[in-house]
């Protein structure tokens, strides 16, 4: 007769065999069985992994707490296909349906009860299951509409001074340029040559240095932050904001230039390479702003342990900060 529990050693294992172990062994069990698992730190990340993925479907109790051993187990209490399908197929259908209308509603049920880290490690289980990260990063404006409508606007009652604190600082400024330059866009669109828009150029100017400059705010997501979400479970979310990064870096650099040398471009030139270089910017660096506010950030918080955020701050610290650094 086949054991009701089974074991499992993390502690002498590379860490990157370790999610297939676990979720092999779990794939294993039948309705009833246990899993034991015996690790060398605090599993909070794959507890939400199993609340996003499982949620009703397991019993997770400890044993034991740290410090340095954490003995827990997993029952598994139902075989039931759980709510990543659900989401799955609701990401084909936004992909293919014609009448997203429909789909809005029967969306927003689904995505009501998931919190942003819930949402999120559902996507990366989603990419590791074929859907690629161009694809995902593809879903339609009604997909972070939903997002939006039904995520709303999380609490984590940071302190000034909190790396994540800062980061959101930073993208209020970031955001109140966003607006001055769609102001300024459209002052320029109503006339015909330089000599008649010098004001108008030197914000411009003023506007993408400042954006240029969020470099280090990038820097600060990708050599502090992101590694740290990647070393506690949380790979897929970080790649696609880098990806996102490269995107909107290089179109700000290049919004920069056009503004620095538009003696070098006929007027009409500089008009239309402004405005599709500022109407990309417009649309996707708010929703990229959003997306880490809303999903990134709060996974962040309840994925890293709170011991690991004043290293977090020194080697943010050490890369520095934007030249509009808020007050902290």
């Amino acid at each position: 007769m086949k054991e009701a529990t089974k074991t499992l050693d993390l502690r002498n294992m590379p860490p990157f065999e370790r999610h297939s172990r676990i979720f092999d062994m779990w794939g294993s069990l039948k309705e009833g069985e246990t899993l034991k698992i015996t690790n060398d730190h605090e599993p909070k990340p794959l507890y939400y992994q199993f609340e996003a993925e499982y949620k009703g479907l397991f019993e997770w109790n400890y044993e034991k707490q740290g410090p340095e051993d954490w003995i827990f187990t997993i029952k598994k209490i139902s075989d039931k296909i759980d709510r990543k399908q659900e989401i799955k197929n609701l990401i084909k259908q936004l992909k293919t349906e014609g009448d997203v209308s429909r789909l809005k509603e029967e969306a927003k049920a689904i995505l009501k009860n998931i919190s942003p880290t819930d949402l999120g490690i559902i996507e990366q289980e989603i990419i590791k299951e074929g859907t690629t990260r161009e694809e995902m990063r593809k879903l339609c404006d009604v997909h972070l509409e939903i997002m939006k409508d039904s995520l709303g606007k999380p609490q984590m009652n940071l302190k000034p001074g909190h790396p994540i604190y800062t980061l959101m600082e930073e993208h209020k400024i970031i955001l109140d340029f966003i607006k001055k330059l769609k102001e300024t866009v459209k002052k320029i669109n109503v006339v015909k040559s330089f000599d008649k828009i010098s004001g108008e150029l030197k914000m411009l100017e003023h506007i993408a240095m400042h954006l240029v400059e969020a470099d280090k705010h990038h820097q600060r997501e990708e050599k502090v932050l992101f590694p740290m979400l990647e070393r506690f479970g949380i790979i897929e979310p970080p790649e696609i904001m880098r990806e996102e990064h490269e995107e909107l870096k290089s179109r700000k650099k290049e919004l920069y230039k056009t503004v620095k040398e538009y003696k070098k471009i006929p007027y009409l030139e500089f008009i239309r390479k402004v405005n599709e270089l500022a109407e990309y910017l417009i649309k996707e660096l708010p929703n990229h702003i959003y997306k880490e506010d809303n999903v990134l950030y709060p996974m962040a918080i309840q994925a890293i342990p709170k011991k690991e955020w004043q290293e977090i701050k020194k080697k943010c610290d050490k890369i520095g900060y934007c030249c509009f650094m808020p007050e902290t």
